[in-house]
């Protein structure tokens, strides 16, 4: 989840798809893409049918923890999916 998707004006997203472990990015920026593809998406903030959007497989993310330490890591799957969709509502774009 976005926070400025349930209106805190910051760039944090949440990736908690695998509760217990919690990844909270403050400022993510995805630095690294491979494997483009596209698929459909739907999000909560709008109505309507799923969307067509591109997506890569594999993602690098820069960000700072809640501690405020640099972190890069890289996901792929469905994970970076989701970090892709997530982090384009930071940066203003819904799908």
């Amino acid at each position: 989840m976005a926070a400025n998707m349930i209106g805190v004006k910051k760039r944090i997203l949440d990736e908690s798809g695998r509760a217990p472990v919690y990844t909270v990015m403050l400022n993510p920026e995805i630095i690294k893409k491979d494997g483009a593809y596209y698929t459909e998406e739907g999000c909560l903030s709008l109505l309507g049918a799923p969307r067509k959007c591109k997506r890569y497989k594999t993602i690098k993310v820069q960000y700072q923890t809640a501690e405020m330490q640099t972190r890069l890591k890289t996901y792929t799957g469905w994970t970076a999916q989701i970090i892709q969709h997530e982090a384009e509502h930071c940066n203003g774009v819904l799908i």
